[in-house]
């Protein structure tokens, strides 16, 4: 890791030479020809200026993508210049292809991911360097997720350091037909193979939201062997877990939980804390890796540190309103020879708040010294550990819904919030002046409609049927200063007393 922060700039400007400059097809190469940028001006920028600064210039220049334009959703158009990009065409040229995953697993199998093996030990690497600077070498470790790409690299990650994964455990019974056939398979390879390689894979156990005791249990009877027992999951499903121990008097206090997926509030991290458990914020995705590590010292709910061995972030700022996104999108930079895809400028749909600042945590001490924390998606809903981007959402609130229940787009809105014990809920408000209908009528029909379009998307609409985590209330759509009603409403973070 200190490796890649000494040679950070190299690491950049490698990026921008090999995998842009030199791949004739590269999407990236038109929008530097539009901003009359050659990799020499470049070159001198971050010689100058750093990476940072470049990268700034580079956005005011129209050098970026967003994420419709990034999925191939929404052609981009920089001057006059247009191209309509696929998520194959940023395929790393210089990863090869040694595990098989997938991004946007609410459609089909979504879009191929290479992940290189020397990428996995990279994203290993700092794995371990996370759980050192906590005492957590060998903690016992676990995930509690549905099987899919997540959950295979995430073993891979954490299989190469310390003590293979312990456990696993899963929100849906892993023979169950509601699990799409290639996740199912994936799973039984990896199980019949990794004997073989001295790291045997545990079975995943069902372990349902609504009942999740096979966890409690197992975190229990760790706990009393002495050890510490580590699980990766989403916030809400910690929450679940938390308040289920408390009710059925599970003691699992002083399990650590690393939790991502989902917006990380200060009531899901009570929730945690309440049952004994210590909650350690991450963000990530499956095209970068991990992004953020959580800060022992954070003075937010979701206080991160950027992994800035391999990633660069800057934000949009007041330049981001002509590009259609708000000033605190994070807009992230690939730094890794072998990351899955070229990510240059590329927003993710979210949004937060970042400085520089001392900590006094091992993670500074190691080199990580950018902060991010009010990590929020301006274009995605996530609830339950399922994510829905805002392409995938609009056509359902303009066109289905009120084609089933009357009324206009605007009368139709998401909104994101959580019980007061921090569980996710998605609201779905829809305007009292339609009339008289039947709220349950209006949830299947929103939820049916993603329900359809895949194996997979039907999994994660279940998970969220199983939590109940979609409500439909009857209010009208709340509006911006600016006097917009959005499809999608997020109430800004609270600030803390």
């Amino acid at each position: 890791m200190k490796d890649r922060l000494a040679r950070r700039e190299q690491l950049f400007l490698e990026k921008v030479r090999m995998d842009i400059f030199e791949q004739a097809a590269s999407p990236y190469q038109a929008l530097l020809r539009e901003a009359r940028c050659e990799y020499g001006d470049i070159e001198s920028g971050v010689r100058k200026d750093g990476v940072e600064a470049t990268l700034h210039h580079l956005f005011r220049a129209g050098v970026y993508l967003t994420i419709d334009e990034l999925k191939g959703r929404k052609l981009v158009r920089r001057g006059q210049t247009e191209i309509d990009v696929q998520p194959e065409m940023l395929q790393a040229p210089r990863a090869s292809y040694h595990m098989p995953a997938s991004s946007g697993g609410s459609r089909s199998a979504g879009t191929p991911v290479m992940i290189d093996l020397s990428f996995i030990r990279a994203c290993a690497s700092n794995a371990a360097l996370y759980f050192d600077s906590r005492g957590g070498h060998h903690w016992r470790k676990a995930s509690w997720e549905s099987p899919g790409s997540g959950l295979r690299f995430r073993t891979a990650v954490y299989a190469g350091f310390g003590d293979p994964p312990a456990a696993s455990f899963s929100f849906f019974d892993p023979n169950s037909d509601r699990i799409p056939a290639y996740f199912r398979w994936n799973l039984r390879a990896m199980a019949w193979s990794s004997p073989l390689s001295g790291r045997p894979v545990p079975w995943p156990v069902h372990a349902p939201l609504a009942d999740p005791a096979p966890l409690a249990h197992w975190l229990r009877d760790t706990l009393r062997a002495g050890e510490t027992p580590h699980i990766f999951t989403f916030p809400g499903a910690a929450v679940t877990l938390c308040r289920w121990a408390v009710e059925h008097d599970v003691d699992i206090a002083g399990s650590r939980f690393t939790i991502s997926g989902e917006p990380i509030t200060a009531a899901r991290i009570a929730s945690i804390q309440a049952a004994g458990g210590v909650p350690i914020p991450r963000y990530g995705t499956m095209e970068v890796g991990a992004i953020g590590y959580g800060c022992e010292h954070g003075e937010h709910p979701d206080d991160l540190h950027l992994v800035s061995d391999m990633h660069a972030m800057v934000q949009s700022g007041v330049d981001g309103e002509a590009a259609g996104l708000p000033e605190k999108a994070l807009l992230i930079t690939g730094l890794h020879p072998q990351s899955p895809f070229v990510m240059l400028n590329v927003s993710m749909g979210d949004q937060a708040d970042m400085s520089e600042r001392s900590c006094g945590c091992g993670l500074e001490a190691a080199g990580w010294t950018t902060h991010l924390w009010n990590i929020r998606s301006y274009e995605k809903l996530t609830g339950g550990g399922v994510t829905f981007e805002a392409g995938e959402v609009i056509p359902v609130i303009e066109q289905t819904l009120p084609a089933r229940f009357g009324g206009a787009p605007t009368d139709y809105q998401l909104f994101e919030a959580e019980r007061a014990d921090g569980t996710p809920l998605l609201h779905l408000r829809v305007a009292p002046r339609l009339g008289e209908l039947n709220n349950d009528e209006i949830a299947e029909t929103f939820l049916s409609a993603f329900a359809a379009k895949s194996a997979s998307a039907a999994m994660m609409v279940d998970r969220w049927r199983d939590s109940e985590t979609l409500q439909v209330e009857r209010k009208a759509p709340a509006v911006t200063k600016a006097g917009k009603i959005n499809f999608l409403h997020v109430d800004p973070p609270a600030r803390p007393n």
